[in-house]
């Protein structure tokens, strides 16, 4: 089986391996840092590292590396709903936020997903990179239902029933 047909789980595995061996080389960050660039030109001096992880230019493997180098506090469980419900409590209005999130489309979600790393970067929230590459690679209903779960599920158990059926319509 060739590295492009493994399946995302073994991918992310072996990507997270490879950033975690980077992580104290600033060199390699800032240029990992690239892959975020909205600048083909600027994306793809990234390439060069990026490239025995898989295809080049794969917006998902772009993405978490891009994230990685930006925000390395790695949490080992949860998902990005667990991590956005760290930093909705923080910051109330972060709902409309988690919500515009889980409205994304295949071709935006890798885009949309950066500003809420920023966020936990700015709170010190760790984020589970590997299950964020799973996600991004299956994106749809079902990986949308899990994090809806998990920041939902959070949220709720912070308010008692009476208050969640007082705000019910």
């Amino acid at each position: 089986m060739s590295r492009d047909e493994t399946r995302p789980e073994e991918r992310a595995g072996r990507l997270l391996d490879y950033l975690r061996r980077q992580i104290n080389d600033r060199g390699a960050m800032a240029v990992l840092r690239c892959a975020l660039s909205p600048s083909a030109a600027k994306r793809s001096l990234a390439w060069p590292l990026l490239a025995p992880m898989g295809r080049v230019g794969d917006p998902v493997i772009e993405t978490v590396a891009g994230l990685f180098a930006y925000h390395p506090q790695e949490a080992g469980d949860g998902n990005i709903g667990t991590t956005c419900s760290l930093i909705q409590k923080e910051h109330q209005s972060f709902d409309g936020r988690f919500r515009r999130l889980l409205s994304c489309d295949r071709e935006e979600i890798c885009e949309r997903v950066r500003p809420v790393i920023l966020a936990a970067k700015s709170k010190g929230i760790p984020v589970n990179y590997e299950a964020l590459f799973v996600d991004l690679s299956y994106w749809g209903d079902k990986v949308k239902a899990r994090w809806a779960r998990k920041y939902w599920a959070a949220a709720g158990a912070e308010k008692p029933v009476a208050a969640l059926s007082e705000t019910s319509p």
